[in-house]
C-alpha cells in the first residue's frame, strides 16, 4: 500500500527541545546519555524526574532524547548502541531528509560488516560491504551516502518507495545519475539489483513532490499516454500564466497532483481557483487529484483522465482555438 510521504519529525524534536531549554540546556545531540546530561547541569535525580513527568524519554537503555518516539532519533540511538554500524536504508533516507513513503521503518535500519555476529534488539541489521565512498557523516553519525542509500532502498523496497526518494534527491541535486552508476556497478551481482536498475530508469528530476512521483507511476501502470512534466503555459502574448505538473499536448489537458488535501486557508483556495480559471480560459482542460486518488482510487483516476482527454479532443474537433503555447522544463 502506498501512503503519503512521511515527515521526518524534526519539527517535533525542535519543539520539544525548545520547551526543555527553558528549564536547563540539553546536550546538543538529539540522543544523549547520563554523562552528557551531567556536563550540561543535569543531576541523575533531575534527569529521572524529567523522564517521569514525560519531559524527556528513554530511547534505549541509558539513552535519552527530547523526542524519543521520532524514528530518526531511534535510529541514531541504535547506531550509538551498535559499534561499527552505519545508518542505512530508510533510516538513512530520514537522516538525509529524503522522503519516506508510508510508515516510518518500525525498527532502525543499520548496516554492519558482512562477518559481524550477533544482533541488536529492536534494530534491523543488514550485513554488507561498504566502500569508503559509500559513507558520509551527518550530524556526527556515519550514514550511507545518498547514492548508496538510494540503491539500497531500491533493491529492498517497492518501486514507488524508491522512485519517490530518487526523484527528490535528483530534483534537489543531492545526487546525479552519474553518481548512481558506480554504486550499481559495485552491487552488480547483489540480490534484486535489477529492481534498482528499473527504479533508476524510472526516476525523473523534474518531479517536485512525492505525490508527483507516485502519480507518474500510477499513470504509467494505468496505460495512459506519457505526459510532459512541469510545463510552463503561455498565453497568446507569450506571457507565462501558470505551470502544470502533467501536460498532455495531444489533448490539451493539464494535470495537477495536489498533496495539500483540503484547503484550510481561504486565500489559498481562492488563488488555486483563479489559477484553474486562467488555464481554462486559455482553452485547457484542467484535472486535479490528491493522495487518496493516487492510492485508493486508481481506477476512478484513470477514468477521469480518459474523460478529460475526450473533452480536450472534442474541443479540438469543434475548431475552438488553442490560446496557449508551452515552454518545457529543461
Amino acid at each position: 500500500m502506498i501512503l503519503p510521504a512521511l515527515s521526518t519529525g524534526s519539527g517535533a524534536v525542535e519543539s520539544s527541545r525548545a520547551t526543555l531549554s527553558a528549564m536547563r540546556p540539553l546536550p546538543p545531540s538529539p540522543v544523549f546519555d547520563r554523562a552528557d546530561a551531567r556536563t550540561h547541569g543535569w543531576s541523575d535525580a533531575a534527569l529521572s524526574r524529567a523522564v517521569r513527568v514525560g519531559r524527556i524519554g528513554r530511547v534505549r537503555r541509558g539513552q535519552f532524547s527530547a523526542c524519543p518516539d521520532d524514528p530518526l532519533v531511534r535510529a541514531l540511538a541504535a547506531a550509538a548502541a551498535c559499534g561499527g554500524s552505519v545508518l542505512s536504508h530508510r533510516s538513512a533516507l530520514l537522516a538525509h531528509g529524503l522522503p519516506v513513503i508510508g510508515a516510518a521503518p518500525m525498527r532502525p535500519q543499520l548496516t554492519v560488516p558482512p562477518r559481524t555476529t550477533g544482533d541488536l534488539l529492536d534494530a534491523e541489521l543488514h550485513r554488507a560491504t561498504l566502500a569508503p565512498e559509500d559513507l558520509v557523516e551527518v550530524g556526527g553519525v556515519l550514514v550511507t551516502s545518498v547514492a548508496r542509500t538510494l540503491i539500497d532502498v531500491a533493491r529492498r523496497h517497492t518501486v514507488t518507495h524508491s522512485v519517490a526518494a530518487l526523484d527528490a534527491a535528483l530534483h534537489a541535486r543531492r545526487v546525479t545519475c552519474q553518481e548512481l552508476e558506480p554504486v550499481l556497478l559495485r552491487c552488480w551481482n547483489w540480490p534484486r539489483i535489477r529492481r534498482a536498475h528499473r527504479a533508476v530508469r524510472l526516476a525523473d528530476a523534474r518531479a517536485e513532490s512525492p505525490l508527483e512521483s507516485v502519480s507518474r507511476l500510477v499513470l504509467l501502470w494505468a496505460g495512459l499516454p506519457t505526459p510532459d512534466l512541469q510545463v510552463t503555459l503561455l498565453d497568446e502574448y507569450r506571457v507565462a500564466r501558470g505551470r502544470g505538473d502533467f501536460y498532455w499536448d495531444e489533448f490539451g489537458v493539464v494535470g495537477e497532483a495536489d498533496g495539500r488535501g483540503k484547503y484550510d486557508a481561504r486565500s489559498v483556495l481562492t488563488r488555486e481557483k483563479y489559477r484553474q480559471e486562467v488555464m481554462e480560459d486559455l482553452g485547457l482542460v484542467f484535472l486535479r487529484w490528491g493522495w487518496d486518488d493516487a492510492v485508493y482510487g486508481r481506477t476512478a483516476l484513470r477514468a477521469r483522465c480518459l474523460r478529460a482527454f475526450a473533452r480536450g479532443a472534442a474541443r479540438d474537433r469543434s475548431g475552438l482555438p488553442r490560446l496557449w503555447s508551452i515552454a518545457r522544463a529543461n
